[in-house]
C-alpha cells in the first residue's frame, strides 16, 4: 500500500496538506478499516477509496469536477498495480466519481466509501448527520462523536471556501 499511496502523491494534483490531502485520507482510511471490519466489507477496497477520491482536487474549495478526474486517474492504473479485478477498479472508479454528489446504488461498498469521507466533515466544522450515512456502523460513529469530529479551529474560514 506504501508504494500506491506515495505515487498518489506524486501525482496528486495540489492539496496534499490541505483539508482535502493527506490527513484526511488517513482518517477516511481509518473509518473504512472500522467499517469493513463490522459491516463485512472489503477494507483493501475502503481503504484505496481513502487515497484515491480527493487526489485530483484542484483547490481545496468548490471543486466539482474533483471527483470525475480522480475517477479518470483510477482508471489509468492497471488491476494488477491496484491488486483488485477489472470489476473491483471500475466499482472504485464509480465511487470516485461519484463521492460528492452520489448517484444511486446498491453496493453497500461504495456506500461505504461515501461514508468513510462524510464522517470525516468535522475537519471543515460539519457535524455529521447520521441520516444522510448508509451503514449502521457509520451511523453509530456519527451519533458517537458528533462534536468531537471539529477538528480545525479555522473551520468557519474553510467552509466560507467550501462554498464559493
Amino acid at each position: 500500500m506504501q508504494a500506491i499511496i506515495e505515487q498518489i502523491l506524486k501525482d496528486a494534483t495540489a492539496f496534499q496538506n490541505g483539508c482535502h490531502g493527506l490527513s484526511h485520507w488517513n482518517t477516511v482510511a481509518a473509518h473504512g478499516r472500522t467499517i469493513a471490519l463490522y459491516e463485512e466489507l472489503d477494507a483493501w477496497f475502503l481503504r484505496l477509496f481513502a487515497y484515491f477520491h480527493d487526489c485530483q482536487r484542484l483547490s481545496d474549495g468548490r471543486d466539482p469536477e474533483h471527483g470525475p478526474r480522480a475517477a479518470d486517474y483510477v482508471m489509468t492504473w492497471t488491476p494488477e498495480a491496484l491488486e483488485m479485478s477489472e470489476d473491483d477498479q471500475r466499482r472504485l472508479a464509480f465511487a470516485c466519481r461519484y463521492h460528492t454528489h452520489e448517484r444511486q446504488t446498491d453496493d453497500k461498498t461504495i456506500r461505504a466509501c461515501w461514508d468513510c469521507d462524510r464522517l470525516d466533515l468535522g475537519r471543515v466544522g460539519i457535524v455529521v448527520n447520521p441520516k444522510f450515512l448508509f451503514t449502521e456502523t457509520a451511523k453509530r460513529i456519527a451519533r458517537d462523536k458528533p462534536l468531537a469530529q471539529v477538528q480545525d479551529a479555522h473551520a468557519p474560514r474553510i467552509r466560507r471556501r467550501l462554498r464559493r
